[in-house]
């Protein structure tokens, strides 16, 4: 086997530790790895993926690890490159996992590859305690954090764990997450979500991000909420910390006052079960938020139309059924034609 110049010193690593797995080197290929082991960074390379081959090797049938070896080979079919080792390929990506690079794979966040997701999976499970869990656009997830905790992500959003000794944080970076809290009063349950931080015990709340403005809804239980970072204050003027109870809702704007008012919790958490409820709200609100659950956007082709009031419950991820409905409540026709977007415009 001679190293191609094309593949970084980790990947010959692994390509020389998996020739090594399937038998005894040859004297010449011995005398070709040791002579490769003695360029700078070699060595440190394969001591790096012999560690993470044993990892690899004892998680061989989790579903992260199948799901990776079949991006690998989806991934070579793709670009036609020569397939030089599939359980290589998948030993390279958990490399990425142990050394903390996910984001090698060159993917947005946004839309993250096959094989950033099992990776991710994959260091969920491993390291349960420090852990990135994501949806896609109109993908739910309920998971188990690592104090029995429970956490179900809605459309398009990302979680990051980091419990560490005396908290149990996570940071909501994008999207909208119901937590129901495991009690544990010697150790606070703290989300972070751009500049607010939210302490519970023992509770069950939503917490939504729409840019930098965070929406926390309290389902049950008591939450306090105050900046995730303490700032100096003027004389006399303390640092805003609300305390909330079941039945309220807390709208935190950037650089604003927090506000709070009793609030129809159980609408606000009805995503839970693939459900959005309107009372009241303008359709432009109404497809606004439409919109967060499907890749193909309803556009409202008239701003006057988009004043019309909606209620209603609907399913999420059906924007095509939506736009039908308000064509049936509203003088409105739904144009499908592009088929990147529906357009409801208003009939003449």
């Amino acid at each position: 086997m001679t190293p191609r110049r094309d593949i970084t010193p980790r990947e010959t690593a692994a390509e020389w530790l998996e020739r090594q797995e399937a038998g005894a080197l040859t004297p010449d290929e011995q005398a070709r790895l040791d002579a490769w082991l003695a360029e700078d960074g070699a060595a440190e390379a394969y001591a790096a993926m012999a560690r993470v081959h044993a990892l690899t090797d004892a998680h061989a049938a989790a579903p992260p690890i199948m799901a990776l070896r079949q991006a690998a080979l989806t991934a070579r079919r793709a670009d036609r490159r020569p397939i030089w080792g599939v359980a290589a390929a998948a030993t390279i990506a958990v490399a990425v996992i142990g050394s903390g690079l996910a984001g090698l794979t060159g993917m947005p966040s946004a839309t993250p590859s096959p094989i950033t997701r099992a990776m991710e999976a994959l260091s969920a499970s491993a390291n349960p305690k420090s852990a990135v869990h994501r949806t896609r656009v109109g993908e739910r997830l309920t998971f188990t954090l690592p104090d029995g905790s429970v956490a179900t992500l809605n459309t398009d959003s990302i979680l990051k764990v980091d419990y560490h000794q005396g908290e149990r944080a996570v940071r909501l970076v994008r999207g909208q997450a119901l937590f129901e809290v495991a009690k544990n009063k010697a150790v606070p349950f703290r989300v972070y979500a751009a500049d607010r931080a939210i302490t519970a015990v023992g509770t069950v709340f939503d917490v939504r991000l729409d840019g930098a403005s965070v929406k926390v809804a309290l389902v049950e239980g008591v939450v306090r909420v105050a900046p995730a970072k303490a700032a100096p204050s003027a004389p006399g003027k303390p640092v805003q910390q609300v305390q909330m109870s079941a039945g309220e809702v807390l709208e935190a704007p950037p650089a604003q006052p927090m506000r709070v008012a009793s609030a129809d919790v159980q609408r606000a958490v009805s995503w839970r079960s693939g459900l959005v409820e309107f009372s009241g709200e303008t359709l432009g609100a109404a497809v606004a938020e439409m919109n967060r659950y499907t890749t193909r956007p309803i556009e409202i082709a008239d701003p006057a139309a988009g004043a019309y009031r909606v209620s209603g419950v609907f399913r999420t991820g059906e924007p095509e059924l939506f736009a039908r409905m308000m064509t049936e409540v509203f003088p409105l026709e739904a144009d499908t034609a592009s088929g990147q977007s529906i357009v409801l415009k208003r009939k003449y």
